[in-house]
């Protein structure tokens, strides 16, 4: 198989990086994933040496962590599982004669590997993985595009809808401080946008090549500062990215989105549990709150600093909460932090190590069955 058969030139695998389709890493590429890996160890020295020292006791943390009941955490860690398997499922329908065991191996193998290694190369590994059952490249560059497009509208336009439902229910454990308002006004308006934004270029292929050119006029004045050459491909891309976005939502609409629209407020409920579970009252965070804060955490995050967030959602995360809830609130939500990222961030590591390892076993199965079949 040539080169040209692995990575055929399609508008939608031009949409991935080339190392997420497989192809070895750049010098470049090798030097941001060593400052990448460098800047997350100093986050994490930095976090527990230096920042959660200043703002409080260590001990105050564990000592939430260790009220946690076993019984609890055994909750918890069931619906941070049924999390992997909507993360999973979002895949076998619009990867046609994808089983839903193997997605899930794909997936977990891809999230383990993200979670450590800077990059692309979580979606390198699950694109090898699928790659291997005979997934081609177009098909999966469509879904992987197509899942991240849905999922990253999704991440914008949460948080307005989500502060619209805490004030329906009659904004309950309103705090004093104006904190939660600052926040719910400016993410109102991103959601607004992005709900405005994602409605009229699903209509309008011409508006989307127009977002193409706005790109292009972005960074090619920076682009020919560096010496670079100029792009001129955005609104072809933008607009085949539109279609494909459109024709894998067609007749997948409601399986898509449940999945990702489940796994994400799968994901709110977890946080608020793990900071209820340790010691954060419901009375002063209810449910239709805490996932408020959730979702505004999530924006803040999308783009991955460092591997898996590591570092920077553990920072983000508390500081939104202790700045609606309060200074006396620090310990506890930093410990729930804790438990939930241990959930949704560690997890994934071992689940992941054990699904590279089945993979490997079922790939040396198959590939023995295949010879041994040969005459």
């Amino acid at each position: 198989m040539t080169d040209d058969d692995r990575h055929p030139k399609t508008s939608a695998s031009a949409a991935l990086p080339a190392e997420a389709l497989g192809a070895a890493p750049g010098p470049r590429s090798v030097l941001m994933k060593v400052l990448s890996a460098a800047l997350s160890g100093g986050l994490l020295v930095l976090l527990f040496l230096v920042i959660i020292p200043a703002l409080g006791s260590l001990d105050g943390v564990w000592e939430a962590i260790r009220s946690m009941s076993i019984a609890t955490f055994l909750l918890l860690l069931l619906a941070a599982l049924v999390i992997r398997v909507l993360l999973a499922a979002a895949y076998p329908p619009v990867i046609p004669g994808l089983s839903f065991f193997r997605s899930l191996i794909a997936r977990e193998s891809s999230s383990a590997v993200s979670n450590v290694i800077p990059g692309p190369s979580g979606t390198a590994t699950q694109y090898v993985v699928l790659r291997s059952w005979g997934v081609s490249t177009e098909r999966f560059a469509a879904a992987t595009v197509s899942v991240s497009v849905i999922t990253d509208a999704l991440v914008f336009a949460a948080p307005g809808l989500l502060l619209l439902v805490w004030v329906a229910l009659g904004q309950p454990a309103k705090q004093d401080s104006d904190h939660v308002w600052l926040i719910g006004v400016v993410t109102l308006v991103i959601s607004a946008v992005t709900v405005i934004l994602v409605s009229a270029v699903a209509r309008s292929e011409r508006l989307a090549g127009w977002f193409g050119r706005a790109g292009e006029r972005c960074v090619n004045p920076v682009r020919r500062a560096l010496g670079k050459e100029q792009i001129t491909t955005w609104p072809e891309q933008t607009r085949t990215l539109r279609a494909a976005t459109l024709t894998q939502l067609r007749g997948n609409a409601g399986v898509i989105g449940s999945c990702i629209g489940g796994g994400y407020l799968l994901n709110g409920f977890l946080l608020v549990g793990c900071l209820w579970a340790c010691g954060v009252e419901e009375a002063l965070m209810p449910v239709s709150l805490g996932l408020f804060l959730y979702s505004v955490g999530r924006v803040l995050t999308i783009v991955p600093i460092t591997p898996g967030a590591v570092g920077v959602a553990e920072v983000v995360y508390t500081a939104i909460y202790v700045a609606v809830l309060g200074e006396a609130s620090h310990d506890t939500v930093f410990a729930g932090v804790l438990v939930y990222r241990a959930l949704t961030w560690g997890l994934p590591l071992i689940t992941g190590a054990i699904a590279y390892l089945v993979w490997r076993i079922m790939r040396t199965k198959e590939i023995h069955d295949v010879r041994a079949a040969k005459p």
